[in-house]
C-alpha cells in the first residue's frame, strides 16, 4: 500500500470519528450508496501518484452533495470525502473549503468540527499562494479567525483569544488588509486585558504574603476600580486599607447605581471626575460614563435650583466638554478609492461618502458634508439615499457620532431584493437591531449608544434563495446577529428610500455625524449610479 494511501485511509477514520450521532441504518445506507456510485473511482485515485486526479473526483463529490440536501447522512460523507481528496493538492482547496462550507450549513452537528477543517485548509491556501490569490487567500483566512477571536473572549479565554489575535495581525500586517487597523486595535486590547490581569494576580500574591501590605491593597483597589472598573471586586480588598476616599466611595460605588440615594450620586460623581487626573487612557472612557451617570441620575432626582444642582450641572458641563473633545469627530482620514463604475468581491473597500450630493441624495433632513463627514439635522425619519445599488453579498463600516437627539440612528441595508432598517439605540437608546422582521422588530438591549461618542458599525448582510444572514459588531465587539426568511424583511415606511437597492443613513431626529461609509462586496456587485465627484446638478 502506497504513503498515499495510508495517509487517505487514516483521514477516512479522522472524518468519520467526527461524524454526528446518526441512525445506524442511515450511515450504513450512506456507505453502500457512496461505495456503489465512486468506490471504484476513491480506489482508481488512491492509486495514482499524481494527487490532480484526487481533486477533479472531489469536485464530482462535491457537485453529487449540493445535490444530496435532503439526505445528510450521505452528503456528511460526499463533503468529508470531497475535503480528504481536495487537500491532496493546492488546487483542491477552495473544493476543499466549499465542501466544509456545505456540510456546516446543512448538518449543524458538525459545524464546530468544520469550522476547524476550514481554518487549516485556508491556512493551507495562504501558505501556498502569491500575488494578488495571496492577497484573497489571506482576506478569507482572516474571516475564519476574527470570529475564532471573539468566541475566545466571550467563553473567557483571553489567553488563546490573544494568540489568535497576533496570528490575525501577522497576516493583515503581510497582506495589507483593510482591517488591519481593526485587528491591531484588538491585539493591544487584549494585550492590555492580560497585562492588567497579570497585575491584579501579582498584587493578590503580595496580600497573601503580607495583608498589611498597604500599598499592596491600595494598588489593587485603585487597579479594580479605575483599570478594570470593577468596583464590586475592589470592595473586597477594603478592610486594611486607610485612603479616606477609598473607604467612603468604593463601598457605595459597589452597589447598583439605580440605589444610590441623591446626595451619594452627587459626591460619587465628583469622586469619578476626580479620578479621571489620574486615569489612564484606557480607562477614562468608563470614569467619563460612572462620572456623567451619578450626576444625571442626581440631577432628575434633585429638582430644587439650589447650590446642589448648580454644583452638579458645573460638574456635569466639565464631564461632557471632556467627552466632546475626546471623541467629536475630527477631519475624516485619507478617503478609500471611489466606487469604478462597477465593483467586485476581491477589490476591496470603497468610499461610499465620495458618491454623495447632500442636495441630490437627501429625502428628509438638512444633510451637508463638511470636513469629509456628512452631518445631519431634521425631524423623525430624516434619511439619505446613498446613489449605489448593491447586488450580492456585502460588509459595510460607518463611524458615526450622535451629536444630539435622543433616540435611534438609522442604516437602511439592502438584503437580496428586500430591504431592512437597521436601528441603533432605538426607544431612547435602549435598544438596537432590525425594523422590520418576522412578524415584528427583532431587537437586543441594551443599546450602547452614548452622545457625542464615535461609534464604529460593522455590518454583514448574506443573503440566498429566502434566507438572510445578517450578522452586527458595533464598537469592533460582536452585537447582532439575525438569520431568517428573506421574505420577511421589510423598512418602515417612515425610512423608505427611492430605491431598495441603495444604502441609506438617518436618524429619528436630533443631529448625527457619520464620520465615515464604506462597502466591500463578498459575492455579486455594486454599481454606483453616477461617479465620484459628478455632484453637480
Amino acid at each position: 500500500m502506497t504513503c498515499r494511501a495510508v495517509a487517505w485511509g487514516l483521514a477516512c477514520l479522522v472524518a468519520w470519528s467526527l461524524s454526528p450521532p446518526a441512525r445506524a441504518d442511515d450511515a450504513e445506507k450512506a456507505a453502500e450508496t457512496f461505495q456503489s456510485l465512486f468506490g471504484a473511482d476513491v480506489k482508481r485515485v488512491r492509486e495514482t501518484s499524481d494527487a490532480r486526479d484526487d481533486v477533479d473526483l472531489a469536485k464530482r463529490l462535491l457537485e453529487a452533495a449540493r445535490k444530496a440536501s435532503d439526505r445528510p447522512s450521505f452528503l456528511a460523507l460526499l463533503c468529508e470525502r470531497a475535503y480528504e481528496l481536495a487537500t491532496a493538492h493546492a488546487t483542491g482547496y477552495p473544493t476543499a473549503a466549499e465542501a466544509m462550507e456545505l456540510l456546516a450549513a446543512h448538518v449543524p452537528d458538525k459545524a464546530a468540527a468544520c469550522a476547524e477543517r476550514l481554518l487549516e485548509v485556508r491556512q493551507r491556501q495562504f501558505d501556498s499562494s502569491r500575488g494578488d490569490e495571496r492577497k484573497a487567500a489571506g482576506e478569507a483566512l482572516l474571516a475564519q479567525l476574527l470570529p475564532r477571536i471573539a468566541a475566545k473572549e466571550e467563553a473567557g479565554a483571553v489567553v488563546e483569544a490573544a494568540a489568535v489575535a497576533r496570528r490575525a495581525q501577522t497576516i493583515a500586517r503581510a497582506i495589507d488588509s483593510a482591517c488591519r487597523a481593526e485587528i491591531e486595535a484588538r491585539v493591544d486590547a487584549l494585550t492590555l486585558r492580560l497585562r492588567l490581569a497579570r497585575q491584579v494576580a501579582d498584587l493578590k500574591v503580595l496580600l497573601e504574603k503580607n495583608p498589611k501590605d498597604l500599598a499592596a491593597r491600595e494598588g489593587l483597589i485603585r487597579l479594580l476600580v479605575i483599570d478594570l472598573d470593577n468596583p464590586a471586586g475592589a470592595a473586597k480588598f477594603l478592610e486594611g486599607a486607610e485612603d479616606k476616599a477609598l473607604l467612603k466611595y468604593v463601598p457605595a460605588a459597589a452597589k447598583p447605581m439605580g440605589d444610590a440615594p441623591k446626595l451619594a450620586c452627587l459626591e460619587l460623581g465628583e469622586w469619578y471626575a476626580r479620578l479621571l487626573d489620574t486615569a489612564a487612557p484606557h480607562a477614562k472612557p468608563a470614569m467619563y460614563a460612572r462620572a456623567q451617570a451619578y450626576l444625571e441620575r442626581f440631577l432628575g432626582l434633585h429638582a430644587a435650583q439650589d447650590l446642589d444642582r448648580t454644583r452638579a450641572m458645573v460638574a456635569l458641563a466639565k464631564i461632557q466638554d471632556a467627552v466632546v473633545a475626546r471623541t467629536a469627530p475630527g477631519p475624516t482620514p485619507a478617503r478609500q478609492s471611489p466606487l469604478p463604475a462597477k465593483i467586485t468581491p476581491g477589490e476591496g473597500w470603497s468610499d461610499l461618502l465620495a458618491l454623495v450630493d447632500p442636495a441630490r441624495d437627501a429625502v428628509l433632513g438638512d444633510w451637508s458634508l463638511k470636513d469629509g463627514a456628512l452631518a445631519m439635522t431634521g425631524p423623525g425619519g430624516t434619511r439619505l439615499a446613498v446613489p449605489v445599488a448593491l447586488e450580492g453579498d456585502y460588509q459595510f463600516q460607518a463611524q458615526f457620532a450622535q451629536m444630539a437627539g435622543d433616540n435611534e440612528v438609522a442604516f437602511l441595508l439592502p438584503a437580496g431584493d428586500r430591504a431592512t432598517a437597521l436601528l441603533i439605540g432605538k426607544e431612547v437608546r435602549r435598544r438596537s437591531g432590525l425594523f422590520w422582521a418576522e412578524n415584528g422588530d427583532t431587537m437586543v438591549s441594551p443599546a450602547p449608544l452614548s452622545v457625542r461618542e464615535v461609534h464604529l458599525l460593522d455590518v454583514t448582510v448574506r443573503s440566498a434563495d429566502d434566507k438572510a444572514d445578517i450578522d452586527v459588531r458595533l464598537d469592533g465587539q460582536p452585537y447582532f446577529h439575525w438569520q431568517g426568511r428573506l421574505s420577511s424583511l421589510t423598512v418602515w415606511d417612515a425610512y423608505q428610500l427611492p430605491d431598495g437597492r441603495r444604502v441609506g443613513l438617518g436618524a429619528w431626529g436630533g443631529e448625527v455625524v457619520f464620520k465615515s461609509a464604506r462597502v466591500r462586496m463578498l459575492s455579486g456587485h455594486a454599481r454606483p449610479l453616477r461617479p465620484a465627484g459628478a455632484n453637480g446638478p
